[in-house]
């Protein structure tokens, strides 16, 4: 759903309200100002700042995934704390119940001081395609009705039929991408499994160079780390949970008109029927389209066949090697 303009956390289509604040928002009861930390690219600092205003940002000076990204803000809450629990979340999903959310990440605390890499299984609710899934394996414990499990395994975004499989099963959970850790624990796991990282970040925080941090390899934290460690549990969850990923999401949350169209935004439809438009102050007129996707913003325009929405990470992939060697 992140346009190259505008990412997803900035979008102001669900609740009225951009993510990133809705996440603040989230959190705010239960950590403090000067416990929250927005870790950021360089390029979206202005931005950002823009949209949540004095809180504090960690800038990362290249993009390099989220395993540097976790690494680098851990290292630095290192030598401010030294040690304690950290809370790692996207900024950019919906979460419907925040009670049940904070009562989770209580348990995971539990969890990480216990030295566990702790992450949230969403139960989920229908055979999903567009998210990975976690497998759960023997209970760790339980409290308040919460439960962790051993994590037995990573999937990446499965077929339908494997999706239909998993809901039956009852042991396959949707990956949240939402995580609790003990500093030590995280540093330690990464320093193990993913060395480039740890002394990556370390020497850039060492010698303020950039160029060390550049030379990381782009790795997820999934991949880097949780799917490799001994310490994994995963907590159950059930909070409403969505990472809004692909502009499908939208049919979740918006009703349709009589010809199974959302339209947000100025647009006018004339003989069109199943789609999704959504425009940022731009007018769109659509005549005789049937199951597309539109998005039109100042920057550029999208349209895309509904049925290859999921696939749309492709596209910004090719479009952000455009930009980059027409940059070069």
């Amino acid at each position: 759903m992140s346009q190259p303009d505008l990412p997803k956390q900035f979008i102001n289509i669900f609740n009225n309200k951009p993510l990133i604040n809705q996440t603040i928002e989230r959190i705010n009861g239960y950590f403090k100002k000067n416990e929250r930390f927005l870790v950021i690219p360089e390029e979206l600092k202005v931005i950002t700042k823009r949209f949540v205003g004095s809180e504090n940002l960690v800038i990362e000076p290249a993009r390099r995934n989220t395993a540097p990204a976790i690494c680098l803000c851990a290292m630095l809450l290192k030598e401010k704390y030294r040690d304690g629990i950290i809370h790692i979340m996207p900024a950019d999903h919906i979460i419907k119940d925040n009670k049940e959310f904070i009562e989770c990440l209580k348990y995971g605390e539990v969890m990480a001081e216990k030295e566990f890499l702790v992450t949230y299984g969403i139960i989920p609710d229908r055979p999903e395609t567009g998210y990975g899934y976690i497998k759960i394996g023997r209970t760790i414990g339980r409290k308040k009705g919460i439960m962790g499990f051993y994590g037995e395994g990573f999937i990446e975004k499965p077929s339908i039929n494997k999706a239909k499989e998993y809901l039956k099963t009852r042991r396959y959970l949707w990956n949240s991408g939402i995580f609790t850790y003990r500093i030590s624990t995280v540093l330690n796991e990464i320093k193990k499994f993913v060395p480039d990282v740890y002394y990556g970040v370390e020497n850039y925080l060492k010698f303020k160079d950039k160029r060390y941090f550049e030379r990381i390899s782009e790795i997820s934290i999934d991949y880097g780390l949780m799917e490799k460690s001994n310490k994994i549990c995963v907590i159950q969850s059930d909070f409403g949970w969505d990472d809004v990923g692909t502009w499908l999401a939208l049919e979740r949350y918006f009703q349709k008109d009589k010809n199974n169209n959302i339209f947000l935004g100025d647009i006018l439809g004339l003989d069109t029927s199943n789609a999704i438009v959504y425009t940022n102050n731009v007018p769109v007129r659509l005549f005789g389209i049937n199951g597309l996707v539109v998005v039109a913003s100042p920057k550029g325009v999208l349209v895309c066949k509904k049925q290859r929405a999921p696939k749309l990470k492709k596209l910004l992939s090719l479009n952000k090697l455009k930009e980059k060697n027409r940059r070069l």
